[in-house]
């Protein structure tokens, strides 16, 4: 076993990963790049009011949904022990998709018209599954979409982690044979990453922060849609760690990282539902690197932490969802997860507590008034804060470590084809070479800190621009401001880009830099 100075030199390597690869594409060069310091002003700002959102699925002891309408009379809320007063109640009725005999939503562009009604995310995970494993899943995958209607209840979007990225392979949408056809047509590739790697070393530890890269992008890319997210994650998911034999320094580390990533993902109100295809899944690993990521039952009334390891299935009821393993019939474990994601009731409260302590679990308990039934929620939360949101923020961050993050934000969102809805983004050209970017108001932090004191916003404006193939043939970022103006709601920002004759579509990224919300937009005629 490696002594303890080695394995802190090891997980700050990975943390560094994490830091420079959590979303396993090139950094960009960025103008200006920005500093944690420069963030102060925000890193100061005290919560008054904690407002907690929880989705919460009511099912039979035997796991069924429940189908008779209950009411706010009918839930009692606890928090460490402690009885809340419901302050907002929706029943399930109040979460339906809007009436329609064609589908409503055919690209993400379109999920403005839903309001709160849930989606689905379905992710296949060819970076850890056997092959087999994975070509079984897929089957499954066709036939339960097969037992569907051919207008879906639930816009849906199909994603895939392969071994080098992390893509959509369709964009939202409510046609079910437009899914059926993707899934048959895509063949998955050799997992080789996983087969070169196993459990352990440095090709685990990418795995690792590869998987929570893409956890990230899923929240950043749908934090402006309103209502739940039911994340279907098809595959292995990353290694396990053991917490136990690292030194409290390293420990500590480990958990902020993917503590970072469950608060995003409940921010985003994203619940997980896992699904590992494989027979006989993983046990703990003796971690000699934080890749082995990946083993732990996460208990009632417990943080995800709290046995001493951390791995990939308890991510699921860390965000209010269920971790599936052991099952064959894959296709009803899909249905299963989606069922029950648009079956639920939301219900808020302000905690009687008023600690800020960032360090504290805090468990969450739901008691029915009919006993005879069960509510499902997330086991409890860590106050989040501002940096826990954007890491660009935190003052402890050193400010190369930021800067990395910053790059690491935008290099996903421009070399993706998910459309990211955290800031509203419209553009048009004013000019040869000239775009004018408009960000509507929801989503914008503004600051008056500066030289004349003004209110103004500040952003990274980025673009890339792709070939008929698909390739980045190149790229520019900036960092930006923008007054706030008295006669239009919202901010303004401009970049100038000289393009060669063979563009195909051009990128346009915004991120707040106080949010760190990030919004795109994608322009194919010119």
């Amino acid at each position: 076993m490696r002594e303890p100075h080695s394995r802190f030199v090891i997980v700050a390597g990975v943390l560094a990963l994490l830091a420079i690869c959590v979303h396993y594409v090139f950094a960009l060069s960025l103008a200006k790049p920005q500093t944690a310091e420069s963030y102060e002003p925000v890193t100061t700002f005290k919560i008054k009011t904690r407002i907690i959102v929880l989705d919460i699925v009511v099912t039979d002891r035997k796991g069924n949904l429940v189908s008779q309408p209950l009411t706010r009379d009918d839930f009692t809320l606890v928090e460490d022990g402690k009885n809340q007063v419901i302050r907002s109640f929706e029943a399930p009725s109040e979460h339906r998709m809007p009436a329609s005999t064609s589908p409503v939503v055919t690209s993400a562009a379109d999920l403005s018209k839903i309001g709160d009604a849930p989606v689905t995310v379905l992710v296949l995970d060819e970076l850890n599954s056997r092959f087999e494993d994975m070509s079984f899943a897929r089957q499954m995958m066709v036939k339960y979409l097969l037992s569907q209607p051919p207008i879906l209840r639930e816009p849906t979007v199909l994603l895939v982690a392969k071994n080098t990225t992390f893509q959509q392979i369709h964009d939202y949408t409510q046609n079910r044979d437009e899914l059926i056809g993707i899934v048959r047509k895509h063949m998955p590739e050799y997992p080789w990453r996983m087969t070169n790697s196993g459990k352990g070393g440095p090709g685990a530890v990418e795995r690792m922060a590869q998987v929570l890269g893409a956890l990230q992008q899923i929240a950043q890319s749908s934090a402006g849609t309103p209502g739940r997210k039911n994340l279907i994650w098809v595959g292995g998911g990353f290694p396990s760690a053991d917490l136990v034999t690292l030194d409290q320094k390293t420990g500590d580390l480990v958990q902020a990282a993917v503590r970072r990533v469950i608060t995003r993902l409940m921010a985003a109100r994203i619940t997980m539902y896992t699904i590992n295809p494989a027979p006989g899944t993983a046990s703990t690993l003796d971690v000699q690197t934080p890749a082995d990521l990946d083993t732990m039952q996460n208990a009632t009334d417990s943080s995800p932490f709290d046995n001493g390891t951390v791995n990939f299935a308890s991510l699921a009821p860390s965000t209010g969802g269920i971790a599936y393993t052991g099952r064959n019939d894959l296709n009803h474990v899909i249905g299963e997860g989606i069922a029950k994601g648009d079956e639920y009731y939301t219900i808020s409260y302000s905690p009687t507590s008023a600690s800020e302590d960032a360090a504290k679990f805090r468990n969450i308990k739901v008691v029915l008034k009919d006993r005879n039934l069960v509510a499902t929620t997330r086991d409890g939360y860590y106050p989040a804060t501002k940096a826990d949101l954007n890491p660009m923020i935190d003052k402890t961050m050193p400010p190369n470590q930021a800067a990395a993050n910053l790059k690491l934000d935008i290099s996903a969102a421009l070399t993706s084809t998910i459309s990211y809805n955290g800031l509203a983004v419209t553009t048009s050209k004013t000019g040869a070479g000239l775009y004018t970017i408009r960000v509507a108001e929801k989503g914008i932090a503004w600051t008056d800190e500066g030289p004349d004191g003004a209110q103004h916003a500040e952003a990274t404006i980025a673009a890339g621009w792709y070939d008929t193939k698909g390739k980045l043939i190149g790229h520019e970022a900036r960092e930006e401001t923008s007054p706030r103006s008295n006669t239009a709601a919202g901010a303004s920002y401009s970049i100038s880009l000289t393009l060669p004759h063979n563009v195909a579509r051009l990128r346009l990224v915004v991120r707040d830099a106080f949010d760190g919300n990030i919004g795109t937009m994608d322009i194919t005629k010119f």
